[in-house]
């Protein structure tokens, strides 16, 4: 039988299964209640009238510890997983390096990590929406937000997309157009390029006719 440890202060202090401990000096032992979880000790109270010792959990600090504690596990629990895909980054980076690999695959690795990272965020919303102590300590939770890959492409992969002739046109008139050799220059510096952020450039060399009508689209594509 499960006994609280109470001192003199009736603050408890510990438990303990021990049917033959005994009292000591300053404290008592007092069976505790019905459904007793440990983990909850601290939040258990004592009431003392009439002699008689009453011990209640206080549930709504209790729920609030609980919801607490599965969502610090909830994160640990995340980052060991995005721990476990370490060396699937590692391998992308370096084959990627090395020009065996594409920045899509480093991106593929990117995307299951983030999935991660989104379905342990909406873990803790659903277990901070539980209203019984119990669910919340037995609440699990699976990688189940799919995050698609971001789309995009190293700057040579996107100038690739250009034809000789294009690629020429569009450098010899940056040389008299601010805003075309600034579009230019961030292109040159830029580590890679996500196609929907380059339409309004793209659909100013139709316009300004250094590309054909229908290239914009068929660059991006």
């Amino acid at each position: 039988m499960t006994q609280l440890i109470i001192d003199t202060g009736n603050q408890i202090t510990g438990y303990t299964q021990d049917d033959n401990l005994q009292a000591w000096e300053g404290v008592r032992l007092v069976p505790a209640p019905e459904g007793f979880n440990p983990a909850l000790l601290a939040h258990y109270l004592v009431k003392v009238s009439k002699g008689k010792t009453n011990i209640t959990l206080n549930v709504d600090t209790a729920l609030a510890a609980a919801k607490a504690a599965r969502c610090s596990q909830i994160k640990e629990e995340a980052a060991c997983l995005i721990a476990a895909t370490d060396w699937k980054k590692q391998r992308a980076n370096e084959r990627d390096a090395a020009g065996w690999g594409s920045l899509a695959d480093i991106d593929t690795v990117l995307a299951e990590r983030e999935s991660i990272r989104r379905s342990s965020d909406a873990a803790e919303l659903a277990a901070n929406a539980l209203t019984d102590i119990n669910a919340v300590q037995a609440f699990t939770w699976s990688v189940n937000v799919a995050v698609p890959a971001p789309n995009r492409l190293t700057r040579g992969q996107f100038l690739d997309r250009f034809t000789k002739e294009e690629r020429a046109a569009i450098l010899a008139a940056a040389e008299a157009n601010a805003s075309l050799k600034d579009w230019v220059m961030r292109l040159e510096n830029a580590d890679w390029i996500k196609p929907i952020e380059a339409t309004p450039g793209l659909q100013a060399l139709e316009i300004a006719g250094l590309i054909q009508p229908g290239r914009a689209a068929a660059i991006l594509a």
